[in-house]
C-alpha cells in the first residue's frame, strides 16, 4: 500500500504563498484581507491570485466563478 502510486494534487504546483492565499479565500476573505493578514500588497495577491488560477487551469472568464473554482479545489484535497 505505502508503495502505491498517489494521484497527484493540483494544488502541488503552488507555491507556499499560493496556497496561503488560497486558504484565505476558502475563508471567504477579501483581496484586501488576505494582503493585511500575509502583510503583503493588495496587487502582490491579485498576482498570485491569478497565478493561481493558472496554475490551476481555470478558464479565464467570470473572475468570481475562477474564485469559486479555485476554493473547491482547495476544499477537496
Amino acid at each position: 500500500m505505502l508503495s502505491r502510486p498517489r494521484d497527484s494534487s493540483p494544488l502541488e504546483g503552488l507555491s507556499s504563498r499560493q496556497r496561503d492565499v488560497l486558504a484565505a479565500m476558502a475563508e471567504g476573505h477579501s483581496n484586501r484581507t488576505i494582503a493585511d493578514e500575509l502583510g503583503l500588497r493588495e496587487r502582490a495577491v491579485e498576482r498570485d491570485i491569478g497565478a493561481i488560477f493558472a496554475k490551476l487551469d481555470l478558464p479565464a472568464g467570470n473572475e468570481g466563478h475562477r474564485r469559486v473554482l479555485a476554493v473547491l479545489t482547495f476544499l477537496r484535497m
